[in-house]
């Protein structure tokens, strides 16, 4: 709970930040006039940058590179099964908002297989930036994170089941929409995390410090 608290205060001034540049995204370049669906990319650009957060992803006064990887699936439950559960678990809950919102927020990502890959690549390139990092690169991790991507997926579709009559018209798209949308707010939010994020914490603590 206490590092959660630690995380949401880092992230604060960082999704202040955030809200002009999705303003910007949805209305201006995305042509989008829906504000129902300006909240729900919110929501989604938020949460890419808690992940960021939580995975460690470097900025660019924290690269370093460090080789560990862990490439044999399931053998760290051999060595230590309780934190290897607790770490499976977390990494599932992490990605499963992943799943829930890419279809709930763009129709050309309610097909199965589109999301999950998604999902998939998500948590790769979070592997890959991972080298550049002081943590460990896991393929236990990819899985983890893809297996959350599927189990918000089916959570979206219980949900739309049950509260959104026509799912595949509850919002309106344009040529630049659709399938690149989440893909230009992930790069975004990736350059805002990776060079804007150290200079607004620091300037963020030396007021208050």
């Amino acid at each position: 709970m206490v590092r959660l608290f630690i995380i949401g205060v880092d992230c604060f001034p960082i999704w202040i930040l955030v809200i002009p540049v999705i303003v910007i995204l949805q209305f201006f370049v995305f042509k989008q006039r829906s504000f129902s669906k300006f909240l729900m990319v919110l929501v989604f650009a938020f949460y890419l940058i808690g992940v960021f957060f939580v995975t460690g992803i470097p900025t660019f006064d924290s690269l370093r590179i460090e080789f560990h990887f862990q490439w044999i699936p399931l053998i760290d439950i051999v060595n230590e099964p309780v934190g290897y559960l607790k770490n499976t678990v977390l990494n599932i809950i992490l990605f499963m908002p992943m799943g829930f919102l890419l279809p709930a927020v763009w129709k050309e990502y309610r097909s199965f297989k589109v999301t999950i890959f998604s999902g998939f690549v998500a948590s790769l390139l979070i592997e890959i930036l991972q080298i550049f990092t002081f943590r460990l690169t896991d393929v236990d991790d990819l899985i983890t994170n893809t297996i959350g991507t599927a189990a918000g997926y089916y959570l979206w579709k219980i949900a739309a089941k049950r509260i959104v009559k026509k799912p595949s018209k509850v919002y309106e798209t344009n040529k630049m929409s659709g399938i690149y949308e989440p893909v230009i707010i992930l790069a975004v939010m990736f350059l805002i995390h990776f060079f804007l994020k150290p200079l607004v914490l620091n300037a963020v603590w030396d007021l208050v410090l």
